[in-house]
């Protein structure tokens, strides 16, 4: 291999688990330069990123023999569902209140965030049809324009509050971004195969997410919920997706794809009703306990074994 080469194989390495690439590292590297023997610089390149990528999930724990790895895979087809329907839900209510903007500025303005709701929609017809490499990278698409825009959004010159500006609009662009990392998260060797359970999960969630969203009216019965239900909306949905530490998918599953949306729609409602943000802290000290206490639990016990409770 050139010293190009063994510079970038080093790189790959360098994102696995110390005690695993130095038992196996050199083997890799064989492992590589036979695979690559005879390719083209772009078949180096995706090999090289398979590798980095794949140690990258072993050092996070994102494998798909690892508990947040299948949690993530297992959640794929409501998490893309989840995005692709308040993505339609927030396209259909931005025409019915705008039409469609004219004009360069207009169009350049708005681009961004209709790049997030055209990214994310795609995503799921994707995922819908199997597709889960074209899903992952539609919805990576959908999570670099939501960051554009809230950007954007904030860092205009009238903007005086620029981190107030931000927390509100994250309300609608941050769950395309925390459902795309729960995507991307994802190993796809663990990605289901489509059944019509699957499909029938991601429609399901495609339809109910923008119902939730939007019931009443989401300028009446969102912004006038007391802190203590918006507090409990972020820690329960948080600690059932902790409860994979114990093996219970089914408890897990749907609360790691409704923490996103709970998340971002209820962080900049509880900083404005607590008048400042140091005032969260000891909600999320009390949170961070709650979690901890839980994994710890989990460990000592040890996670549910082929007769625990699953999922899948």
């Amino acid at each position: 291999m050139s010293d190009a080469t063994v510079f970038a194989v080093r790189t790959a390495l360098a994102l696995y688990p110390g005690r695993y690439r130095r038992e196996r590292g050199d083997e890799l590297a064989v492992v590589f330069a036979d695979t690559t023997a005879g390719a083209g610089p772009m078949a180096k390149i995706q090999e090289l990123f398979d590798l980095g990528a794949y140690g990258l999930r072993m050092r996070t724990g994102l494998t798909s023999t690892s508990a947040g790895g299948r949690l993530a895979a297992l959640a794929a087809p409501l998490v893309a569902g989840a995005a692709g329907g308040l993505a339609a839900g927030q396209a259909l209510l931005g025409y019915l209140e705008s039409g469609v903007p004219h004009g360069g500025w207009g169009l350049l303005h708005f681009l961004p965030y209709w790049a997030l709701l055209g990214a994310a929609m795609l995503s799921a017809v994707a995922a819908l049809l199997g597709r889960w490499t074209v899903a992952k990278a539609l919805a990576g698409v959908s999570a670099l324009a939501a960051v554009v825009e809230l950007v954007w959004v904030a860092t205009r010159p009238e903007v005086t509050q620029p981190l107030w500006v931000f927390l509100e609009s994250f309300q609608w662009d941050g769950p395309f971004v925390l459902w795309a990392l729960v995507l991307l998260a994802a190993p796809k060797e663990g990605l289901p195969v489509p059944s019509w359970r699957e499909r029938g999960l991601l429609l399901a969630a495609a339809a109910l997410t923008p119902v939730v969203a939007f019931a009443d009216n989401v300028y009446t019965s969102w912004y006038h919920l007391d802190r203590q239900w918006r507090a409990l909306m972020i820690v329960v949905p948080l600690l059932m997706a902790l409860a994979v530490v114990r093996g219970w998918y089914l408890v897990a599953v749907p609360g790691l794809a409704a923490l996103p949306w709970t998340f971002s729609v209820n962080l900049h409602a509880l900083w404005q009703q607590e008048g400042g943000a140091w005032k969260l802290l000891p909600m999320a000290g009390l949170t961070v306990v709650a979690a901890v206490a839980l994994v710890l639990v989990g460990r000592r016990r040890g996670p549910a074994g082929p007769g625990g409770r699953q999922l899948a």
